[in-house]
């Protein structure tokens, strides 16, 4: 089925470049963004070109937010064997992957736009149908921002530990923030790192039950050192999203640091916020499973 499904592609490719005339790939590189502004599939692409090593970046539809395709290999197309693909390259390819579906992106110029065919197959045994799209990209519209920050400020001053319903709580009047249990002593330890920092915002990726959460003063990480914290150094220069055994995680080599099962956007989300910051240390009270975690630099 496999190989079946990779000749058809190769069959699809060929006949979408049969009538095409050459192009220069430089032509294909910079930011683009879909000419309907009501699209359901893909919003924005930015294409870089080096030599003759493609990248595509993707964003697709999503609610509140686009999400995030990342950054893919990309793979130029001369019109015969002995083409010289930076003067003659007539298409590019980008395959991207997700939990559902498996989407080959075929890219090639019409005019001063790109036209972008999808040919989407679906992988999670749904029975849908798989379909094919076709969609028109103008050039110089700037590549969609970041998502915003998801927080919620409160006030270190006010900030307190009390027991409520037999449970310890980390508070601000009466919104509770951490939930330690029956462990005082975690609690407050993890209000005297919060008052030490002077940390005034609790963020989050992908709520209800984030799997990314980070703390900051005012609008900056947290600096410096805590007496006895409990931390890991990691190189905010070497951290990336990756996919391992099926699962979506942020990791630093052969660590991974979060999990976010099959949600690749949010991870892409909280690998960006954490290179934003330059966080490089990863904490916690009350391992394992820590009820209070903190990045800092």
């Amino acid at each position: 089925m496999k190989k079946a499904a990779v000749l058809a592609s190769l069959c699809i490719l060929v006949l979408s470049l049969a009538s095409q005339a050459s192009a220069n790939l430089a032509q294909f590189a910079g930011k683009w963004q879909n000419t309907n502004p009501n699209t359901s599939g893909i919003t924005a692409l930015e294409v870089t070109v080096s030599g003759t090593n493609v990248k595509v970046h993707a964003w697709g539809k999503c609610h509140p937010t686009d999400c995030d395709w990342g950054t893919m290999q990309a793979y130029a197309y001369a019109p015969n064997a002995g083409g010289n693909l930076q003067a003659t390259a007539q298409a590019i390819s980008v395959v991207h992957k997700e939990s559902f579906a498996e989407r080959l992106l075929i890219i090639r110029p019409a005019g001063n736009e790109l036209r972008v065919e999808s040919y989407t197959r679906f992988t999670d045994s749904s029975g849908r149908t798989n379909y094919i799209g076709s969609e028109m990209f103008r050039k110089g519209a700037p590549a969609p921002q970041p998502a915003a920050e998801d927080c919620v400020s409160f006030n270190p001053a006010t900030t307190t530990v009390q027991q409520i319903q037999g449970r310890w709580k980390v508070v601000d009047g009466s919104h509770w923030m951490f939930d330690f249990g029956a462990n005082k002593a975690g609690a407050d330890k993890a209000l005297a790192v919060i008052k030490h920092y002077r940390m005034n915002k609790s963020c989050f990726v992908g709520r209800p039950n984030p799997d990314f959460a980070y703390l900051l003063v005012g609008n900056k990480p947290p600096v410096g050192a805590f007496q006895g914290e409990d931390c890991i150094k990691f190189n905010p220069a070497n951290i990336k999203v990756q996919q391992v055994q099926g699962r979506w995680k942020i990791v630093d080599g052969t660590m991974w640091m979060y999990d976010f099962e099959n949600r690749k956007n949010e991870a892409d989300q909280a690998l960006a916020i954490m290179k934003k910051y330059g966080f490089s240390q990863q904490c916690f009270v009350g391992r394992p499973n820590a009820p209070f975690q903190y990045l800092r630099k």
